[in-house]
């Protein structure tokens, strides 16, 4: 008699075990209702720990606790997006962009980082809750031709071959940059395209790494990552067999080792314009930063140049090898024949 008793109650209760991972597969463990289960959750997860919140409640047991965690565990990850797509922009132009997943890092740099600005510190806790696409490659002129039917960089005295389509559209000014998000949403109807923000911007670039470049601390390597001063120079082979090296130049897209998440060029080659406005950091945490308002204190901004007032990242080819860190942040011109973009979607 009490064997069998024993065998209903283990009966019972697997049959109420059952009942709950029912329930905790019908409920929701997107709590943010971006589509995906990701770090954006589990931050919120996270912050509900402990208490008796029914919407993190995933067992139906009246309480957040591990067992909670656990069945949010099994469920992350569900609804992620493609690793790799590719777009089409007005005007039949094609642009790759790889996903960018949630996550945490540390913005700016050390005290002890060598070649470091003070503006790029206090290094500070950035999280970054919701996922994005980020073009795998600088905006091409094709691209920008396509989307805006102008080349800014024929003008003036710095030019760049036209006929080079995996070049970087460059000296783009930022009434013009804005006008090509205008135009992008215009054709898309839901204005999911815009600049990086200067932290998604070096999230992306840092991929997971804490080191000055994201290939590491060895400066010898950045040859092959990087477009910067020592590898930016046109050779030409003379009649006689001399090497002539000749000016600083724009480099094509893609030349180089990409970084550890798939992104060419986040190193050198050109300055990629990010959202924010330029100013000092903080020290504080930040969760999903967009910068400062409007224009910083008239103390750390140059009002010489007109259009001065956000931030540039990524370093050019006119750099020497510390001014393409992945902290490295400038005050970004009104123009420059060294000035582009690369091109963020959101996830809707």
């Amino acid at each position: 008699m009490r064997r069998k008793s024993i065998t209903l109650n283990f009966a019972v209760l697997a049959l109420l075990g059952l009942n709950q991972l029912l329930m905790a597969q019908s409920r929701n463990a997107d709590f943010d209702a971006n589509g995906i289960v990701d770090f954006g959750d589990f931050i919120l997860f996270a912050q509900a720990f402990g208490s008796n919140q029914s919407q993190f409640d995933l067992d139906g047991n009246k309480s957040v606790d591990f067992p909670d965690f656990m069945l949010f565990a099994k469920r992350f990850g569900e609804g992620m997006p493609e690793a790799e797509i590719t777009v089409t922009l007005p005007g039949g132009a094609k642009l790759e962009m790889v996903w960018i997943q949630a996550g945490r890092f540390l913005m700016g740099s050390p005290v002890s980082e060598p070649g470091r600005a003070d503006h790029e510190g206090p290094q500070h806790e950035v999280t970054i809750t919701k996922g994005f696409y980020l073009a795998r490659y600088e905006l091409t002129q094709t691209q920008w031709e396509s989307v805006m039917n102008t080349r800014p960089w024929l003008l003036g005295v710095y030019t760049q071959d036209p006929s080079s389509a995996n070049f970087p559209a460059h000296r783009l000014r930022w009434r013009d940059v804005e006008t090509f998000f205008r135009k992008m949403k215009e054709a898309d109807g839901r204005g999911i395209f815009r600049l990086p923000t200067e932290a998604e911007w070096e999230y992306a670039c840092r991929a997971g790494t804490t080191t000055p470049w994201s290939f590491g601390n060895d400066s010898t390597r950045i040859v092959d990552y990087a477009r910067f001063y020592e590898n930016s120079r046109a050779a030409r082979v003379q009649e006689d067999g001399r090497i002539v090296y000749g000016s600083l130049e724009v480099q094509e897209t893609g030349g180089v080792f990409p970084n550890p998440w798939g992104l060419y060029d986040m190193h050198g080659n050109v300055w990629e314009w990010v959202q924010d406005f330029y100013g000092p950091y903080s020290g504080e945490s930040r969760i999903d930063p967009r910068g400062h308002d409007g224009p910083a204190p008239a103390e750390v901004v140059n009002v010489g140049w007109p259009g001065t007032l956000h931030v540039v990242k990524g370093g050019s080819y006119l750099e020497t090898a510390p001014e393409v860190r992945s902290a490295v942040r400038r005050r970004g011109r009104g123009w420059g024949q060294y000035t582009g973009i690369r091109v963020l979607m959101e996830r809707r």
